[in-house]
C-alpha cells in the first residue's frame, strides 16, 4: 500500500481534481470531499506577513511578529510571539521573505529551538533591499522555528503591503522517530 501525506498528497488531489474535474464558472478548484487529506489532524501549514513598520534589535533577541495569520492548519503558529511550535514530528518546510525599510540593512536569521540554521542580508543604500530563504528541517514534536533580527533589523510593512511573511509546511510526517531523533543526517527512517 502506498502512502502519501502533506504537500504530495496535496499535489496528488489537486492533479486528480484538475483530469476529473474541469474547471467551470464559480466551481471551487478542489471538491469538498476531496479536502479531507487538508482537514487531517495530521496535516500542519502555517503562513503569516507583517502588517506594520517593525523595528528589531539583537540586543533584545527580537523575533520577528508576523502579525497577519493567514493559514494555521493544525494550529502550530503563535502569532503573539511570532514562533512555530512543532504539533508533530516530521519533516518540514520553511521560507521566508522580507523587505528593508528603505535605506535601512536587513538580517535575519531562522532558528530551530535555540540553534541558528539559515541567514539573510540585504543592504541596499538608496532603495528598498529584500531577503529570503528557505530550508528542510527534521522537528520533532514541540520543537519551535522562528525568525529573528541578527542586527538592529528595519522591516517594511503595511495593512495593504504585505512583503513580509514566514511559511511552514509538514512535508512526510514521521511516526516512527523518537523524541530529539537526529536532525540533518539525510533520512529520518
Amino acid at each position: 500500500m502506498i502512502r502519501f501525506s502533506g504537500l504530495i498528497a496535496l499535489i496528488l488531489v489537486l492533479h486528480y481534481t484538475d483530469a476529473f474535474f474541469p474547471l467551470m464558472p464559480g466551481d471551487h478548484v478542489i471538491p469538498h470531499h476531496m479536502l479531507r487529506v487538508a482537514h487531517t489532524n495530521k496535516f500542519v501549514a502555517f503562513s503569516a506577513g507583517l502588517t506594520q513598520i517593525a523595528t528589531l534589535h539583537a540586543s533584545h533577541n527580537d523575533t520577528v511578529p508576523y502579525d497577519r495569520v493567514f493559514l494555521n492548519m493544525g494550529g502550530g503558529y503563535n502569532k503573539t510571539n511570532g514562533i512555530f511550535t512543532s504539533p508533530r514530528t516530521g519533516t518540514y518546510v520553511f521560507m521566508y521573505y522580507a523587505l528593508a525599510q528603505q535605506n535601512k540593512q536587513l538580517q535575519l536569521d531562522l532558528y530551530r529551538n535555540d540553534d541558528y540554521i539559515v541567514g539573510s542580508y540585504a543592504h541596499v543604500t538608496s532603495d528598498y533591499g529584500s531577503v529570503s530563504n528557505s530550508v528542510i528541517l527534521g522537528l520533532d514534536e514541540k520543537d519551535t522555528v522562528h525568525i529573528k533580527a541578527h542586527t538592529d533589523d528595519y522591516l517594511y510593512g503595511q495593512p495593504d503591503e504585505i512583503y513580509t511573511s514566514f511559511t511552514g509546511f509538514l512535508l512526510v510526517p514521521d511516526e516512527g522517530r523518537t523524541q530529539h531523533g537526529s536532525h540533518g543526517q539525510g533520512s529520518l527512517g
